[in-house]
């Protein structure tokens, strides 16, 4: 019976097809033209010019050979958090989420048939009493109320197009006969649905009842259904967030068409009435995540990972955003789901702590804040009141947190909102990272055959002369001084968790900054232009938090290094994973290098440069006591930029402070209270990456660091060196060859001397010993006075031991001694082989140089018998 039933069902619509297009044709002329008259004064004029056969070859469409077929909408793709969470919706101005229609909740459809087409399911395409009743009423009333279907409101905007001519109404009811022949009437409401236009961008229910809702379809009641069909008639006309109170009319009127339709009670019907609008504000769909939001479409747009997304950037926008909004002729596109890396948890945190240390100020207070940094404010008011609409002219920070293991990058904070600013300072922001490029120095030197056992010169100053121009100034002599006092010479291992300027400046020159450019770009800089100058190790070179963080992993994992990656699935919308990220780790160099290079880093926070924002942080050590923290602070040049780049076993994690939009001098910055009269990465961006890490690390199991390979002896031993001759040079000479070119620490002991002042008249180490750099010599320097001293007692030692007394005695006073050996007879056995006595005796005065005569005792011989 249902089969047969369908086939008449078929057949019907066959005879109708050929008989209602000419009825439709008319009306839909009569309906265009506004009248009976132009009605009859159209066909009057064509009857003159052929038979009605002739009227219905040139107006009625062949659309049995058309090609009709429902477009594929766009759709709304969505950036999740890893967790799951929603960071934003991506489209392009078509804010649409199509979805099927056996998922539409049935008080939607009701209410939307009930506003836009009552008797959808019992016509055929065309309601010829909805368009004569349009008619008379156009005609009686003068307006201009149109008798579509729901289906031929499908033709139009799908095949036919809107413009107001006879033939394109007359083509509007044949497609939309034959489109109900074609499709099932379920299939037609679905596309209608999801693709019909509600205003404030949003296409389809769905995204409507998002948009003024703020709900999902099977969460709206029946008065929230009936105001959203209002808006399909007129978007604009019924904006419910500009005209409520006409909105509320029609809804009412849907509420009441609903009733009559028996699809609810009377009840129902009054209490839907009696309801509010509801309509919720424009969500703004700003969140926590937003610059990471921003990162991620440039990637999907411009990186070559994702050229399966399309060979054009035209090609890239269409599949992820969808079809513009004004572009009736496009279709697909969108539909992705974009899942990223970021713990939206932590990212929370990182925003949290940023804005506790250095929050946004208030418009006037950063106006005021402009005018205290900028030279030409009173000059240019006007341009700083625009300046300080949309910049921060008071400091400022970015946290950047990747996986070690995976690259994954977890946290991508930047300090100001992403409606004050969308530059993305973890990313975008390029800043002089100061000392915290050291460590990536040492790993270049490590590779070039260097030991955390070589010693450097580390007095305050130090010229370094270059073979071609090396200092700012363009000459080839660059002056270098250290933040604090001199070091005299110190191993590469101190000389990087006490941050010493002199060092890193003579290893960059040793190490070549070609190398250590070589090394950064092997360990994770890869974005930032890097300069191979001498400097880089000191900072030079601007780069970002993102990269800093990444390059810094290589310390957890000696080495080996994953690439940082943002996009780590993307699902189309018929849920196939068309994107997987695949870390592959590489080697970057020796994996005892690294593990070599992590030892000093562990000891910044514990006795180097971090040491008091950091030596008593929270999760610093394991339950063994070792280090479960290092990391290195930096500052640039003029205290413009101040960063704490750290890692644990799991993260490592980047912090920078400064300014915004100009590279101001960190100086008398006010940060939670407290007035830092210079800004150094030890004084803020340590203890932020503290405060932030105690979250990270709360609740991560104890995860040792790889083990030390065997052969990292190869990367700690110190040298040998060869002990120079310094005797007879004066001091100067005497330290640059010992510190400098024998990289000896040298102790000096001041005498008085006949030799000119600042003369080496002595040296603890014999000249040509081999001995480890780093070992301590004593040398003794002339004051130039004329030496004198009283003689020291020798008496009871013997004339061997006296020798060397009598050396230690020169040393301590500049003078020189001749010793005399004579023999006196002594009695008692005891004193044989002693001195007993001294010419002058011990006490005596004496200047310069003096002969001493020693009687050393030797047994009497017996007397005579009598």
């Amino acid at each position: 019976m249902a089969r047969k039933a369908l086939i008449h069902q078929i057949e019907a619509r066959e005879r109708r097809g050929r008989w209602f297009g000419a009825l439709a044709t008319l009306l839909s002329m009569s309906l265009l033209l506004s009248g009976w008259v132009g009605l009859f004064a159209f066909l009057g004029a064509n009857s003159a010019y052929g038979t009605f056969d002739e009227l219905r070859d040139e107006w009625v469409p062949d659309t049995r050979s058309m090609e009709l077929t429902l477009p594929d909408l766009s759709r709304v793709s969505r950036v999740y958090a890893d967790s799951g969470e929603v960071l934003a919706e991506l489209h392009d101005g078509r804010n649409s989420e199509p979805i099927p229609y056996d998922e539409v909740p049935e008080i939607v459809v009701q209410a939307i048939l009930a506003a836009e087409d009552a008797e959808f399911f019992q016509h055929d395409g065309v309601d010829f009493s909805a368009i004569a009743s349009a008619a008379i009423d156009n005609i009686i009333y003068d307006t201009t109320r149109g008798g579509s279907t729901i289906t031929q409101q499908v033709v139009k905007n799908a095949f036919v197009g809107s413009e107001l001519t006879i033939r394109r109404k007359v083509n509007e009811a044949f497609v939309a006969a034959e489109l109900e022949r074609r499709f099932p009437k379920e299939r037609i409401l679905e596309f209608y649905m999801n693709s019909v236009y509600f205003g404030a961008g949003a296409y389809g229910v769905q995204s409507a009842a998002l948009e003024f809702f703020d709900k999902d379809l099977d969460q709206l009641r029946i008065h929230e259904a009936a105001a959203l069909s209002v808006l399909v008639r007129n978007p604009a006309f019924y904006n419910p967030r500009r005209f409520p109170e006409r909105t509320l009319e029609r809804r009412d009127d849907v509420i009441l068409q609903m009733q009559e339709e028996g699809w609810i009670t009377q009840a129902q019907s009054d209490w839907a009435t009696g309801q509010p609008l509801d309509v919720v504000d424009s969500p703004l769909r700003r969140g926590e995540a937003d610059h990471v939001v921003a990162e991620v479409k440039r990637q999907l747009l411009n990186d070559d990972e994702f050229s399966f997304l399309g060979a054009t950037n035209e090609e890239r926008k269409k599949a992820i955003f969808g079809c513009p909004a004004d572009d009736v002729a496009c279709e697909g596109g969108g539909g992705l789901q974009i899942v990223t890396t970021i713990d939206l948890n932590l990212q929370k945190e990182a925003n949290r702590i940023l804005n506790e240390w250095l929050p946004l100020p208030p418009y006037e207070e950063n106006l005021a804040a402009c005018g205290g940094i900028f030279d030409d404010f009173a000059d240019n008011q006007a341009y700083y009141a625009k300046y300080a609409e949309t910049h921060s002219c008071k400091p400022t920070g970015a946290i950047s947190m990747v996986d070690n293991r995976t690259g994954a990058v977890k946290v991508m904070a930047s300090g100001l909102p992403f409606e004050f600013s969308q530059f993305d300072l973890a990313v975008q922001g390029r800043r002089n990272p100061g000392s915290s490029f050291k460590p990536i120095g040492l790993a270049a030197a490590l590779e070039q055959g260097y030991t955390l056992g070589h010693h450097w010169s580390g007095q305050r100053q130090i010229d370094i002369e270059c073979p071609f121009p090396c200092a700012p100034n363009g000459s080839n002599i660059w002056r270098v001084r250290n933040a604090g006092s001199g070091k005299g010479v110190i191993s590469l291992q101190a000389a990087t968790y006490g941050s010493v300027n002199t060092v890193y400046a003579q290893l960059s020159l040793a190490t070549g900054p070609e190398n250590v450019v070589d090394m950064a770009r092997r360990m994770g800089v890869t974005e930032s232009a890097l300069n191979p100058v001498l400097s880089i190790v000191l900072g030079s070179s601007a780069v970002s938090t993102l990269e800093m963080a990444s390059a810094y992993s290589n310390f957890a994992t000696n080495g080996l290094h994953a690439d940082d990656y943002i996009v780590a699935q993307i699902i189309d919308h018929e849920g196939n994973v068309i994107y997987s990220h695949d870390s592959e780790p590489v080697q970057v160099a020796d994996p005892a290098l690294f593990a070599a290079a992590r030892r000093p880093l562990l000891q910044v926070p514990r006795i180097g440069t971090a040491a008091r924002p950091l030596g008593n942080f929270e999760y610093g050590r394991f339950d063994d006591g070792t280090a479960r923290i290092g990391g290195k602070t930096g500052t640039h040049q003029s205290y413009l930029d101040a960063w704490y780049v750290g890692f644990s076993p799991e993260y490592s994690t980047a912090v920078w402070v400064g300014f915004e939009a100009e590279q101001i001098p960190l100086e008398n910055v006010v940060a939670k209270g407290q007035t830092y009269k210079r800004v150094f990465g030890g004084s803020i961006p340590a203890p932020i990456w503290g405060e932030f890490m105690e979250v990270v690390m709360a609740d991560l199991p104890e995860t040792k660091f790889p083990g030390e390979p065997d052969n990292i002896r190869d990367y700690l031993i110190p040298p040998l060196t060869t002990v120079p001759v310094v005797v007879g040079l004066d001091l100067d000479k005497a330290e640059d060859l010992l510190m400098i070119e024998a990289r000896l620490n040298v102790e000096i002991v001041e005498v008085a001397s006949l030799e000119a002042a600042g003369t080496v008249v002595h040296q603890s180490l014999e000249p040509g010993a081999r001995v480890s750099q780093g070992t301590f010599i004593t040398i003794h320097v002339s004051t130039g006075e004329i030496p004198q001293a009283p003689l020291i007692s020798l008496i009871g030692q013997t004339f061997e031991e006296s020798i060397a007394t009598i050396r230690d005695f020169e040393l301590a006073t500049g003078l020189k001694i001749t010793l005399v050996e004579t023999k006196v007879d002594v009695n008692d056995p005891e004193l044989v082989g002693k001195i007993v006595s001294s010419n002058p005796a011990p006490g005596s005065v004496i200047t310069e140089s003096a002969t001493v005569v020693l009687g050393v005792g030797q047994l009497a011989p017996p007397p005579p018998e009598p």
